[in-house]
């Protein structure tokens, strides 16, 4: 019956999966420390200068980012098992009208 929704319901479960590792991936990214080593290693170029505030707002970018992609991962999930209930009242309904039931 999955066929006549034409939506692979199984694939948008592991889309979502997959989303979702990526989103703890980018969670777990902490350019802070990363960045302030660059900006100890070259104190009195531009780059230092620049890495030094630069930090708390790429954390804040990166967080943003693993929020939006979980967000999508649960849409997609949402997505699947409401694609999944219909296709399922679907073919009741279907096996209801040719066995001869209304």
């Amino acid at each position: 019956m999955g066929d006549m929704l034409r939506a692979d319901v199984e694939a948008l479960r592991v889309m979502a999966a997959a989303v979702r590792v990526e989103a703890e991936t980018i969670a777990g990214i902490d350019p802070v420390d990363v960045l302030a080593k660059v900006g100890r290693a070259m104190p009195n170029s531009a780059i230092g200068a620049a890495v030094a505030g630069v930090g708390e707002p790429l954390r804040f970018a990166f967080a943003g980012m693993a929020e939006r992609l979980v967000e999508l991962a649960e849409v997609s999930e949402h997505g699947a098992r409401g694609y999944a209930e219909i296709d399922a009242a679907f073919e009741g309904r279907l096996d209801s009208y040719l066995q001869g039931r209304p």
